[in-house]
């Protein structure tokens, strides 16, 4: 993290003369549980149906993700020096989320001051919702989050965005102009440790544009990855001259009417992995895909608590940069209802129903997937 390092440096030498404050350190965290019920068939291009299952189950995160943290700032005159660590477990069994990584989901040094804020570590995407650099909250940008629970709503099965995080990152936001920030993020090694050269592992790069005024959010994130050697590079053909690296352009809107609040995203892809949904709906493992999709949600208050129902559509297509490879043209959709009851101030209650729907045109015929779900959960805060 050389980068990092001398951000740190660079910030540690500027508030040196300056008084010091007493630090202040947090613990917080979330604890979600629910209960799902989920169903799954589908057909395969051949005419051969997949055999349908049905399965009950509780787990962990079925709205929000379950976690523990520590945060803590120190005050240096104009500046602020901020750390975070925060893990994410499985409140089902009690196991990390991901075996053998304790702070999954943030371990970050952050200097904010008049020049606005810079975070250096294990950070979430701009892209993403995880993480205190993340900017696809679910609070504003869709309710139903990204995809926690298998079927159930989010914007993950109808666009690129992600809850995965940047290793060797630096994330720059500006100070608020008139409603208006800026954020810029880089990595050298998003997925690793750096590499003996610059282009043996896959370098990150994002930018998003964020306007916050009164009842109204609007937001644009652009990001990609620039595909080292050891990440995918030596797989792609020399006489392929179409860029192989993943790119995307992210916009979302929201705008809050009092009587019901709509949550839009759309977004553009190229080359690009396609998320799976629920373990079960998935497109070819690894390969790029260009394409659109979005996602449109209606919020409203009802019988003392939020309702909500919307769904999202994507189609894509396999890139040209990925030769030789068959067919591969996706269509897929979803709709999703649920509803949020604050209980107290740190309970929730929630419940989540919803559908999606896939059909992937291959060279001999479609093959089709389908999975629905209907989940009753309890999330707490401390």
């Amino acid at each position: 993290m050389k980068l990092a390092k001398l951000f740190l440096a660079a910030a540690a030498a500027a508030a040196a003369s300056a008084p010091a404050a007493a630090a202040s350190v947090t613990v917080y965290g979330v604890i979600d549980l629910g209960v799902g019920v989920a169903h799954t068939s589908g057909s395969n291009a051949d005419g051969s149906r997949v055999d349908s299952s049905t399965a009950t189950s509780l787990n962990s995160g079925m709205r929000n993700s379950s976690r523990i943290g520590f945060k803590g700032t120190e005050e240096i005159g104009d500046y602020k020096v901020g750390f975070i660590l925060e893990n994410q477990f499985k409140a089902d069994d009690g196991t990390l989320q991901t075996s053998g990584t304790l702070w999954e989901r943030e371990a970050s040094l952050s200097v904010a001051g008049p020049f606005g804020k810079v975070s250096a570590g294990h950070l979430g995407l701009l892209k993403g919702v995880v993480g205190s650099t993340s900017l696809m909250n679910s609070y504003r940008v869709n309710p139903f989050g990204s995809n926690l629970s298998k079927f159930a709503g989010g914007y993950k099965a109808y666009t690129t965005g992600t809850a995965w995080y940047a290793d060797n990152a630096i994330v720059y936001s500006t100070p608020k102009m008139g409603g208006l920030d800026l954020h810029f993020q880089y990595s050298n090694a998003y997925s690793g440790q750096e590499g003996a050269t610059y282009n043996n592992k896959a370098r990150y790069f994002a930018a998003a544009a964020r306007y916050m005024s009164g009842l109204l959010f609007l937001q644009a994130i652009a990001d990609t990855t620039n595909l080292g050697s050891e990440a995918g590079g030596a797989s792609i053909a020399q006489t392929d001259r179409v860029s192989r690296d993943p790119m995307s352009l992210n916009v979302s809107a929201a705008y809050d009417f009092g009587v019901v609040k709509p949550y839009l995203i759309a977004e553009v892809f190229k080359d690009s992995t396609l998320n799976s949904v629920g373990g079960w709906i998935a497109a070819k493992s690894g390969k790029g895909y260009d394409g659109a999709g979005g996602t449109f949600v209606l919020q409203f208050p009802a019988f003392g608590g939020k309702a909500k129902i919307g769904g999202g559509f994507m189609k894509a297509e396999l890139s040209e940069s990925t030769p030789n490879l068959k067919k591969s043209d996706i269509r897929r959709w979803g709709v999703s209802a649920g509803f949020d009851y604050v209980l107290t101030k740190r309970t929730h209650l929630y419940t989540n129903a919803g559908y999606v729907d896939q059909k992937e045109e291959v060279s001999n015929g479609t093959n089709r997937r389908h999975g629905a779900e209907f989940v009753v959960g309890t999330v707490h805060y401390f």
